[in-house]
């Protein structure tokens, strides 16, 4: 019986201590390990960090015509408007010809906007930015001025790659736009067709400057670009490569090599 006593009064002691220490490593160790950092910490700033994925979509996806085609009025002009930049500031005879496709496609699509509003969308369809939800405004408003202020310091090769690639990165986003836009317009037909048209010339743009862009990697990688960095110019284009440089031993008659061969 006292063997028995002392047995149970120890398990006592072990259970007490036991219960002690769960009590401190409860408060110091697990559960507040969960709790201290909160999911919401780490939720919260992907969320900030991305929203153009799924909120994008969202907004785009709510848009009615009048601002789904108002947001289209306002990226033709930003591409327009870009595409001049391009083409007296770019070197690369793909970049220019690229800049010059965004000036006339987009001038095409804003006249077959306008003359659809004026036409078919009389007193129902106005283009206004007021029509275009406010956090889809804010972020082409934010897109369009942080494409400008790299555009606006770069030069020569620079240029010519920060321009494709922001025509890659700005015409996924309007692709994703429209692609979200589209089925809440299927019962309007003029305008579903027209934004329709609008996404597959949008996606053609998207594919093409992507194609560009390969290029302009690919010339850097062989070591075209070096001489084109430095600023303006016509003394290391792609054209270096051709025939002539090899033939002609003087430096001097590559930059009139440069000016119409690129292709």
């Amino acid at each position: 019986m006292r063997l028995t006593h002392r047995l149970a009064l120890a398990a006592t002691f072990v259970g007490a201590a036991a219960f002690a220490q769960s009590g401190t490593g409860t408060a110091a160790d697990p559960n507040p390990a969960t709790r201290t950092p909160p999911p919401a910490t780490t939720s919260t700033s992907p969320s900030s960090t991305t929203p153009s994925a799924t909120e994008t979509g969202k907004s785009a996806a709510a848009m009615s015509p009048a601002g789904v085609l108002s947001m289209l009025h306002q990226v033709n002009q930003d591409e327009i408007k870009l595409g001049r930049a391009a083409q007296s500031k770019a070197q690369n005879d793909k970049v220019k010809d690229f800049a010059k496709d965004m000036i006339d496609d987009h001038t095409a699509l804003d006249k077959k906007i306008t003359e659809f509003v004026q036409k078919d969308g009389k007193g129902k369809v106005t283009l206004s930015s007021s029509q275009i939800p406010a956090s889809k405004r804010q972020e082409m408003k934010t897109m369009g001025e942080e494409a400008e202020h790299k555009l606006s310091s770069a030069t020569g090769a620079t240029f010519d790659r920060s321009y494709m690639s922001e025509m890659v990165k700005g015409h996924e986003a309007v692709l994703a736009d429209l692609e979200a836009a589209l089925p809440a317009l299927k019962s309007q037909d003029k305008v579903h067709d027209l934004v329709s048209d609008a996404r597959d010339k949008v996606k053609d743009h998207r594919d093409h400057a992507k194609d560009i862009l390969k290029d302009l990697d690919r010339s850097t990688a062989t070591g075209g670009s070096g001489t084109q960095g430095t600023g303006g110019s016509s003394t290391g284009t792609h054209d270096t490569t051709s025939p002539r440089s090899t033939t002609t031993p003087g430096s001097t008659t590559t930059p009139s090599t440069s000016g119409g061969t690129g292709r």
